[in-house]
């Protein structure tokens, strides 16, 4: 071992007072949580590292740009063009400061805390009205999902209000602000998404797209840009994760804002049929 466990009895004394019992049973205690935390590690069961790390991704949401990225100076990845997804890049937990360049210079900064063992997705899209660029963390999901099933995520990150999101005809997700996204563990299919003014059926913001949604992994979907330069436009993440095993799920609306319509419990197959 490489730290020295001091137990507090002198070698070569048999102690059998209450206070050497004690200490005795706290050594071994110690020592066994040390074994199983080691065999954990060993298994795969434990992250490594999750004390001080965390995993990040870059959302390149800019339409016609190509940005640099930077965490706390260092460069990370260059002429990243709207669309693309970046990474994973691994960095130290704490407050990091993200910088983001194009036409030959810095452009932005913002300053976050990361907290460790987290994975997040770093969005630059466009705020929902005004000039300018805004930055906004989504973090992934990375729950086993059951067999044939996948997480998909919505997110909305663009020049537009809040909107409505229907999957194959129907809203399931309702007033959707710029910054925010929604959550549906599904079928493993081919969804045809489109996005809509809160409450309405048109103008169609975007779409309709078809979105094929990959089993045992976290789908997210980030619809950006602006409709008046027709420069609307989709951004997709898979990250794969474990499959559970369990029966189908029940419906489970989740997210940072909106609403998820219908809450009661249903076949996710009935509610997208």
């Amino acid at each position: 071992m490489a730290d020295d466990v001091r137990t507090g009895v002198r070698p070569g004394i048999r102690s059998r007072g209450p206070r050497a019992l004690s200490t005795r049973r706290a050594v071994l205690g110690g020592l066994a949580t040390a074994g199983l935390a080691g065999a954990l590690l060993t298994a795969g069961l434990l992250p490594s590292g999750a004390s001080d790390k965390a995993t990040l991704y870059l959302v390149q949401g800019l339409p016609g740009d190509k940005i640099s990225f930077t965490v706390n100076g260092k460069t990370l990845a260059s002429d990243v063009a709207g669309a693309q997804v970046v990474g994973p890049f691994s960095v130290s937990a704490g407050k990091v400061t993200f910088g983001f360049g194009w036409d030959g210079k810095q452009q932005l900064t913002r300053t976050m805390e990361v907290k460790a063992g987290s994975n997040s997705d770093v969005v630059l899209h466009l705020p929902a009205q005004g000039s300018g660029e805004t930055v906004t963390t989504f973090r992934n999901d990375l729950a086993a999902v059951p067999q044939g099933k996948a997480n998909l995520t919505v997110a909305h990150v663009a020049a537009v209000p809040a909107a409505d999101i229907q999957v194959d005809g129907k809203v399931l997700f309702a007033n959707v602000a710029n910054g925010e996204s929604l959550n549906l563990t599904v079928p493993a299919e081919t969804y045809s998404v489109k996005i809509v003014p809160t409450g309405k059926d048109s103008p169609v913001i975007l779409g309709p797209l078809k979105l094929s949604v990959k089993a045992g992994s976290l789908n997210r979907v980030y619809a950006f840009g602006r409709p008046s330069d027709k420069t609307m436009n989709v951004a997709v993440h898979t990250i794969a994760v474990r499959n559970s095993g369990s029966s189908a799920p029940n419906r489970v609306p989740t997210g940072s804002g909106g609403l998820a319509l219908d809450s009661r419990p249903a076949p996710i197959g009935e509610l997208l049929r």
